[in-house]
């Protein structure tokens, strides 16, 4: 496979303080690569520097892919839907489609053709404040799936659900993902959401944050020892 990003000698400073460091990591084509850490160790800010968000950085972010425009290369979705209140479930979804220039009478059909995937079926035409929290979630996915850009990127996708909701949404994503053959970079603070995600985790500590860890993961993996190894070294402060 070949790898489709690398990060290399990543530095954030924000108002003279170093947030991370020596952020060094690959993405190979179809993988699944976890970022995990503590709450504000900078992990947004991470993947806000990756998109082309934030420009203001130390070091060099590299994408093999036919875009020669760095933010054209990925999809984003973060933790909050970002649903538009009276827009209804479609048009929510061609949203972005809609800010590139792409008309509805091509959109929309691209939208409707994954409805039933992201259990949307028949809720085209309802509004955010008729959807649950798992629904929404879902609608932001699909806008994010609609840019057909290689790179996915998702900012703590399911952190405002509830357990059982959270659980059903990561084996429809796992199974999504592989479907659509999509490159991901997952951030998240959950260490059984990144196992059971990942084909690689980064683990990231420390003031000023660094990796402290990448680990492998696959079939073999034991993974009621990998999260033993991981909650030590998210205990560390180093």
């Amino acid at each position: 496979m070949n790898s489709i990003l690398k990060v290399k000698d990543l530095k954030k400073v924000y108002e003279d303080k170093v947030i991370f460091q020596d952020i060094n990591f690959e993405l190979i084509e179809n993988q699944i690569i976890s970022i995990l850490g503590p709450s504000g160790i900078g992990k947004t800010t991470l993947l806000n520097i990756i998109s082309g968000i934030d420009e203001e950085f130390n070091g060099s972010i590299s994408i093999n892919t036919d875009i020669p425009e760095v933010k054209e290369n990925f999809g984003f979705s973060q933790s909050k839907d970002l649903l538009i209140p009276w827009k209804n479930v479609l048009d929510n979804a061609v949203f972005s489609l809609e800010l590139s220039g792409i008309k509805k009478h091509e959109s929309y059909p691209k939208a409707k053709k994954l409805m039933s995937e992201f259990f949307l079926n028949g809720s085209e035409n309802k509004y955010p404040h008729q959807l649950s929290k798992g629904m929404k979630q879902r609608v932001s996915l699909i806008r994010s799936f609609l840019t057909n850009r290689p790179i996915l990127l998702l900012d703590e996708p399911f952190s405002p659900l509830d357990s059982i909701t959270k659980e059903d949404l990561q084996d429809w994503l796992i199974n999504i993902l592989k479907k659509h053959n999509k490159s991901v970079v997952l951030v998240t603070h959950n260490i059984d959401e990144a196992l059971k995600i990942s084909n690689k985790l980064i683990v990231l500590n420390g003031d000023p944050a660094k990796i402290v860890k990448e680990i492998s993961i696959n079939k073999k993996s034991n993974l009621a020892n990998l999260k033993i190894k991981i909650k030590e070294l998210l205990k560390r402060n180093e």
